[in-house]
């Protein structure tokens, strides 16, 4: 069968996090038939194979026509911990894969214009930056954004995503399994784990992988602990800039007086704290004084002061164009089978990247051009 696209199969084996015996008993398949498919990719693929492949994944039978080049695995940024598995991080690439093939085909679809590309390689270095050096990118990426030098980023997804970064909630479960977000160099794309993460965090987190996304673009450091350091310089100058740092925070502060901060730029107090060690703003006995505190406290997983958490809108906008269903509040109603017969999967995955704001629709659909 000539309109299937066997390297599918693949994809959809670690998207569930299956070894190749497992998907071969869940499909009613021998392993060596599965091993044949996947290593032989034109032997013996027949509609009546890739039907009960389709049907143990739980994905539509379309997911295995779509073509197209896959991504870079290696150059996806997420900080893997030394707990993780390959099974996890295969499902983490293999989802995140998955949504660059929708965001793609939808871009196509709904006839936005993309203007993403051309600030993020005005702004990407070539070279590699000094800590000043990150700083600077970050101030300027806060202009670029239209936002101003300083004062808190009022909603951080939004404003990226009013530049044309899609931002989207990933539904594989990594506990602490791995850092909070992921991103690849060059997609404007930002995929996150939400898993009832405080708005701080998950904020801090969006800044981060903007980070990567410009940082990273042209450039990766080999030592990959550097990489995510760089990230995290990009994402406390973003948040909270470093004129801001200086003119509120002292030596003298108590760790109470960190929520003070936390409440006015939408930074955690742990983060906070460490800003104010990288500027030099206090020392290494008042760091470490303040973290002690901190635990003692319980404050590193529970701080006080909650800060709300920001919702993305963008992809769900996209696939109202596209599909014909944009209401004036913004709210897309969409069909179930043009999603699964276009964009290859399920209503309800692409619901959840659209964090859940997008609303059936069961009658007849028209792509928009």
């Amino acid at each position: 069968m000539n309109d299937f696209n066997p390297t599918r199969i693949e994809l959809a084996r670690k998207y569930r996090g299956w070894t190749k015996k497992e998907l071969a008993e869940r499909s009613g398949m021998t392993p060596t038939y599965i091993g044949m498919l996947v290593g032989s990719p034109t032997a013996h693929l027949t509609e009546s194979s890739v039907e009960k492949i389709a049907y143990a994944t739980s994905l539509p039978l379309s997911f295995f026509m779509l073509r197209g080049p896959g991504l870079d695995w290696n150059r996806l940024a997420f900080r893997r911990k030394k707990t993780i598995t390959r099974n996890l991080s295969n499902r983490i690439c293999a989802e995140f894969e998955m949504l660059a093939n929708t965001v793609s085909r939808v871009s196509s679809m709904s006839n936005v214009p993309d203007k993403t590309a051309s600030w993020l390689d005005e702004i990407a270095p070539t070279f590699d930056p000094q800590e000043q050096g990150v700083r600077r990118i970050a101030a300027n990426t806060r202009a670029i954004l239209g936002l101003p030098s300083t004062g808190a980023v009022r909603n951080m997804i939004r404003s990226v995503e009013r530049k044309g970064v899609i931002i989207a909630p990933l539904t594989t479960k990594v506990a602490d399994s791995v850092s909070d977000g992921v991103t690849y160099p060059n997609k404007a794309l930002i995929g996150y784990f939400p898993e009832n993460k405080p708005g701080d965090r998950l904020r801090f987190t969006i800044a981060h992988e903007l980070g990567h996304l410009v940082l990273h673009r042209y450039r990766r450091p080999k030592d990959l602990s550097l990489m995510e350091r760089e990230a995290n310089e990009f994402a406390g100058e973003f948040l909270f800039p470093e004129s801001d740092a200086r003119a509120v925070i002292s030596p003298s502060m108590m760790l109470e007086d960190y929520l003070y901060v936390k409440s006015g730029w939408g930074i955690s107090v742990g983060a906070a704290v460490r800003r104010a060690s990288d500027l030099g703003l206090i020392d290494g006995d008042k760091y470490k004084s303040l973290y002690v505190r901190m635990a003692q406290r319980h404050w590193i997983k529970h701080e006080p002061v909650e800060v709300k958490a920001e919702h993305p809108v963008r992809l769900a906008q996209m696939l109202g164009r596209a599909f014909g269903g944009l209401d004036d509040t913004g709210r897309s109603t969409v069909p179930r089978d043009g999603i699964e017969g276009f964009l290859g999967v399920p209503f309800e995955l692409v619901n959840d990247w659209c964090d859940n704001r997008l609303t059936e629709k069961a009658a007849s659909w028209t792509i928009m051009r």
